[in-house]
């Protein structure tokens, strides 16, 4: 990338790097141009401009649309928060106060982030905005975005199908991203070995899910091995399923702070899978008509801080 004194800013503006955004939400150039009023080709020249801005491809063309380099993915959290900046600055005169703010904010997440997200956001909110009270909701990632649709809570966070199934109507935040790792008892014997695709493939798996079978990351990794899990048992719980992994030749998968935060709680220990660009992605998600709101702008900021620590 240039260096930044050789980097003629008069070269930025906000409608590239919404159409960076826009891009990386949608992966068609065709949405982003519906999505913002563009035409077509507005919005190719705005990619262009990017990829000579910053001498990267950023989004190459596949059948499928647009698929991201490693550097849009390293850009794209950047992107977002000077675009928020931005957006804060052109916000009405009433200023927001932590402080001396009376309200309730209803948190909509599943499992893992009920017991990793919320507990340090609760204790930061209760030094620095005391009057604001926390009510979680154990909901699932569908059902989370559709409490969001119905206002029946304010926010949600956990590991979204962005940007399939955000259709306009929600404005999505990173929070964090990190590998996937194998977790077992303690003295697994397929913790001790070299991890390959089949030796994953052949163990067997617990799921940690509410409404049965779901897919993620590594079944996708294994699938285009021509492998699947071997899974024996679901069940819907974080800890239900940890107190059953320690006492048994059950594995299962897990991002590797989850796992992280139980290993002094259960008998565990996880091994990294061979995994390629296996990440997940938690995410803070908000409605369109609370995007500019500073309530839930500031909320998510303290998120962001919580989960950075």
């Amino acid at each position: 990338m240039s260096d930044i004194n050789q980097i003629d800013l008069r070269l930025v503006d906000t409608t590239i790097l919404l159409v960076f955004l826009g891009a990386m939400r949608h992966r068609q150039a065709t949405a982003v141009a519906r999505e913002m009023g563009l035409t077509q080709p507005a919005v190719s020249h705005a990619l262009k401009r990017l990829r000579k801005l910053y001498d990267d491809p950023l989004f190459l063309r596949r059948a499928h649309g647009l698929e991201p380099t490693a550097l849009a993915h390293e850009l794209e959290p950047k992107v977002r928060r000077i675009v928020r900046l931005i957006s804060q600055t052109l916000e009405g005169a009433d200023e927001f106060e932590p402080s001396s703010t009376s309200t309730d904010l209803k948190i909509g997440a599943f499992d893992y982030e009920l017991t990793g997200v919320i507990p340090p956001l609760v204790a930061k909110l209760r030094k620095v905005s005391p009057g604001i009270n926390i009510h979680a909701f154990s909901l699932f990632n569908d059902e989370a975005l559709e409490a969001l649709t119905q206002g029946r809570i304010d926010l949600a966070i956990g590991y979204f199908d962005f940007p399939a199934k955000s259709e306009n109507h929600f404005v999505s935040e990173e929070l964090f991203s990190e590998d996937y790792v194998l977790v077992g008892r303690n003295g697994h014997p397929l913790l001790e070995e070299d991890l390959t695709f089949e030796r994953i493939a052949r163990a067997n798996h617990l799921l940690i899910s509410p409404h049965g079978p779901t897919r993620n990351l590594v079944d996708q990794a294994l699938q285009l091995q021509g492998l699947r899990r071997n899974i024996q048992t679901i069940v819907p719980s974080l800890f239900s399923a940890l107190s059953i992994v320690e006492s048994s030749d059950l594995v299962m998968t897990l991002p590797k702070r989850a796992a992280n935060n139980n290993i002094r709680r259960f008998d565990i220990s996880h091994r990294p899978l061979p995994i390629a660009g296996g990440i997940f992605k938690l995410h803070a998600v908000r409605h369109i008509r609370d995007a500019n709101s500073p309530l839930h702008i500031w909320l998510i900021n303290q998120l962001i801080e919580v989960v950075s620590d």
